[in-house]
């Protein structure tokens, strides 16, 4: 409740009113999303690594333990049917910057560690969009894969590991970066989140649920002893041991998500003292989501289900015209939403800015990660995954959200129609991970005939 009433304050603060005195007075724009008197000109972006859609208060039926998110949501404009172009954070963050599934670009981030090279150069990242618009931009990262290491920071000015790697740490490093550069450039301030990644240590206030349980003789705030609990003492687990370790990953991760929603709401109320929200708007994303054995696995980087694949966006600013966005979207079309609304060009970019896609598009997911390289395409609520060692997933989410009926039937329409849309991303995958031999069913062969 305390939260609930101190967002309340700050979106009275921030103008919670749909048409702010404060700002400039005018009718909607003729954008999308759109805004009362005019589109604002800075940006502050929130990408958050591993959070999983519905443990976000706006999509969990089981409570709020995410209320500056979802006020966000619900005063801004949410992005309701979103999923994710990967499941780790490498992947799942460069499509989204370069507006383009990574096989656009010839392609693909690989977490095996014969694979892991940098972004090959000449692909262009919002940053470099931004920067020919005459952008200002620093990126603050607490996640390594998002370094310039890995070749994804091309046109931001200041790219960094804040030495202080919390999210509030990510902020004031930025925030002090973008005030001491004294510009009277428009600019972009870029936080990427790594929690709530494992390993799961919140403060201890945030997990005070762990006192009711019976203690496990595991340490999950230790990242290697996380990996090894959840990896290869799990499958020697009888019931009961899995059901204790199940409800100390769901409390520990849920603490994560609470804590990183309590800073979020420390750096608004910052921001907003600074005047750093006067004409900014607030950019929203997760990379990918985290699973909790629902389909095998405990964490990411193994599937392509619902738990790991469907996304978090949304949009937010002090004048912004709120609504629910429910149509299909996907991670590529955040970047070219956002350099249409600042008047730049979208040349290149594959995905489709807000409100102009057609409902029937296929959407499309690609991982080479832990369980080799898998791929996803979903259309009309029906999903097709594959893993290139053969086996092949089928799901009817108006009614199975969750992913928990398999549905594949080789010979059913739906299935042969969806394989139409994925077999020649596959094709063009082939190339870019030739380190994995396609199993191709012979339904998916025969959907091209």
């Amino acid at each position: 409740m305390r939260h609930l009433v101190a967002f309340a304050v700050l979106m009275v603060a921030c103008g919670g009113d749909p048409a702010p005195a404060d700002l400039p007075a005018g009718p909607p724009t003729d954008t999308f999303p759109s805004f009362y008197g005019e589109v604002p000109k800075n940006v502050l972006m929130i990408s958050i690594d591993t959070f999983r859609k519905d443990y976000m208060g706006r999509y969990d039926p089981s409570g709020d333990r995410t209320p500056t998110l979802t006020g966000l949501a619900s005063s801004g404009v949410a992005l309701d049917d979103h999923v994710t172009c990967s499941n780790w954070t490498f992947a799942g963050i460069a499509c989204t910057l370069l507006g383009t599934y990574n096989i656009d670009q010839g392609f693909t981030p690989k977490l095996v560690a014969d694979g892991q090279v940098p972004y090959p150069e000449g692909s262009t990242f919002l940053a470099e969009r931004l920067q020919t618009m005459g952008y200002y931009s620093v990126l603050s990262s607490t996640n390594g894969w998002f370094t310039p290491e890995w070749g994804m920071t091309q046109g931001y000015d200041e790219a960094f590991v804040p030495y202080n790697a919390t999210a509030w740490g990510a902020w004031t490093e930025a925030r002090d970066t973008l005030l001491g550069a004294s510009t009277d450039k428009p600019w972009m301030v870029h936080l990427h989140l790594i929690e709530p990644h494992v390993p799961y240590k919140a403060p201890d206030a945030y997990q005070v649920e762990l006192q009711g349980l019976d203690p496990i003789p595991y340490d999950l705030e230790v990242k290697d002893d996380h990996y090894d609990t959840t990896r290869k003492v799990w499958p020697d687990m009888t019931d009961e041991e899995r059901e204790l370790l199940l409800q100390h990953l769901d409390i520990r991760y849920r603490a994560e998500i609470a804590y990183t929603d309590d800073q979020i709401y420390d750096i608004l109320v910052d921001a907003q003292r600074r005047g750093l929200l006067d004409d900014t708007l607030v950019v929203v994303w997760t990379d990918h989501g985290e699973q909790m054995f629902e389909h095998g696995y405990q964490s990411h980087a193994y599937t392509l289900h619902a738990e790991e694949n469907d996304g978090i966006a949304l949009f937010w600013a002090k004048n912004i015209v709120p609504m629910a966005w429910t149509e299909p979207t996907t991670a590529i079309d955040i970047a070219p939403t956002l350099v249409e609304l600042l008047g730049g060009d979208t040349e290149g970019m594959t995905g489709i800015p807000l409100g102009q896609a057609p409902l029937d598009r296929a959407r499309f997911a690609l991982a080479v990660a832990r369980t080799g390289a898998v791929q996803m395409v979903e259309k009309e609520g029906k999903k097709l995954i594959f893993n290139w060692s053969g086996e092949a997933w089928f799901f009817d989410r108006t009614t199975d959200p969750m992913e928990v009926s398999n549905l594949y039937d080789a010979a059913a329409p739906e299935v042969l129609a969806l394989w139409e849309d994925l077999v020649p991303m596959v094709q063009r995958a082939e190339p870019i991970a030739p380190e994995y031999r396609v199993n191709w069913p012979i339904e998916a062969l025969d959907s091209q005939q």
